[in-house]
C-alpha cells in the first residue's frame, strides 16, 4: 500500500474518501488516487480539517461558508475553497465546525496579500 503524502502538503487542496480509496485534489487541478481509506491518508496531514465523512480540507485554501436556506430545521452548509471549489459540512459537525472555519477564515484573511478572502454577508446565501 502506498500512503506516502505528497512532499509538499501546501499543494494540497483537498482530500475525498470514495470506500478504500482516496482521492488526492491539488491547486493544479491534478488528482491522485491511493489506495487507502480518507480517515488513513489524512493521517499524513494533521494541520487538515475533515468536515465530512468524505472530505478533508486544507484551511490555507478556504475563502467563504456558505449557508444554504431551506425549509427543514437545519440550515446546510458548504465551504468554498481556492478554485471555486465547494464541498459540504456534514450537519453533525456543523456546530463545532463553524467556530473553527470562521477563526481559520480569518487568520486566512489577515495573512494573505495575493489571494482574495473575503467574509461576507448575503441574505440566504453566505454566512458570515
Amino acid at each position: 500500500m502506498n500512503h506516502r503524502p505528497f512532499s509538499l502538503a501546501r499543494q494540497v487542496c483537498y482530500l475525498s474518501g470514495e470506500q478504500n480509496y482516496t482521492w488526492t485534489h491539488l491547486l493544479s487541478g491534478y488528482r491522485d488516487l491511493r489506495r487507502g481509506p480518507l480517515a488513513l491518508v489524512a493521517q499524513y496531514y494533521p494541520s487538515f480539517l475533515r468536515i465530512h465523512k468524505q472530505y478533508v480540507i486544507n484551511p490555507e485554501y478556504l475563502l467563504q461558508i456558505h449557508q444554504q436556506t431551506r425549509s427543514q430545521k437545519r440550515p446546510l452548509f458548504d465551504v468554498e475553497l481556492v478554485g471555486g471549489v465547494r464541498l459540504p459540512i456534514a450537519q453533525s459537525r456543523v456546530y463545532t465546525l463553524l467556530p473553527v472555519l470562521q477563526s481559520m477564515l480569518q487568520r486566512n484573511q489577515s495573512q494573505t496579500s495575493g489571494r482574495s478572502c473575503r467574509i461576507t454577508k448575503k441574505a440566504n446565501q453566505i454566512l458570515i
